[in-house]
């Protein structure tokens, strides 16, 4: 069936919809849903048909009727969200471990959108500070941390995304071209970490791993480490390992947060 509404008319009759559920009325018929939104039936159906698609709305059938409940999609974003706003406060001892065994600063970032937003930071003691403060935003294309988070998209999220990319060179080696940034992509998804030299600030150099929803295996944030070029052994292993189990630990307490 064609859909004649513009997306911004769809989207809000959607969300016209999904509002109609309380916990007093967690629970509704069609003709309910159509009294109280004031929207065409075939309408209402229709965008019913395409919310229960996507896992926002689960259908049953209830004395030979079909009645309509918000699907577990929310339940799912809503521990997304849970974990985000709790991830700084779980992440920080990790952090400063990181820090201490390595003397470099150590971040946390996010996604919002197009970017990775830091949302921590421990700096290193010496005596350069030349790295993100909290809040900074970085597009997602460009250094080790926010491209982790890229990586782990999902693939037509992420395909959209880089179409819509306005790449800018923030330094000589920021990858600007579709293709070198695809096939990093690609090498983080396969090797489980990124490194980036020099693509925000002349040089430095950054490693960064994903930290994993422990419910819904979505990526919900990237652990780096940065310092300058020679801070850094040849042998990055060490530091990948390091940041793997901080990673990993940082998982398991939100899973003991039940979040």
């Amino acid at each position: 069936m064609a859909n004649n509404l513009s997306p911004s008319t769809s989207i809000q009759k959607a969300l016209d919809i999904i509002n109609c559920f309380t916990t007093k009325h967690p629970s509704l018929f069609l003709e309910d849903i159509v009294m109280k939104v004031n929207i065409p039936k075939t309408t209402v159906f229709r965008t019913l048909v395409q919310l229960e698609e996507y896992g926002y709305i689960k259908k049953v059938i209830l004395e030979g009727k079909s009645s309509y409940s918000l699907g577990f999609a929310f339940l799912e974003k809503g521990q997304l969200v849970k974990s985000n706003l709790g991830i700084r406060e779980l992440a920080k001892s990790e952090m400063l471990r990181i820090r201490e065994e390595t003397n470099l600063t150590v971040q946390l970032a996010i996604r919002d959108h197009a970017e990775a937003v830091y949302i921590e930071q421990f700096e290193s003691w010496r005596p350069i500070r030349i790295y993100p403060n909290i809040g900074r935003r970085a597009p997602l294309y460009a250094a080790a941390c926010p491209r982790v988070l890229l990586a782990y998209m999902d693939n037509a999220e992420q395909a959209i995304l880089l179409k819509g990319f306005e790449f800018k060179k923030f330094t000589n080696t920021t990858p600007i071209d579709h293709e070198t940034i695809h096939n990093i992509l690609n090498e983080i998804r396969r090797d489980g970490f990124s490194i980036s030299k020099g693509e925000l600030f002349e040089g430095t150099t950054a490693l960064a791993v994903p930290i994993f929803n422990p419910i819904t295996d979505e990526v919900i944030a990237s652990l780096s480490i940065v310092g300058m070029e020679q801070d850094f052994e040849q042998d990055y292993e060490n530091y990948i390992d390091l940041l793997q189990s901080a990673a990993e630990s940082i998982a398991n307490k939100l899973n003991k947060k039940d979040v």
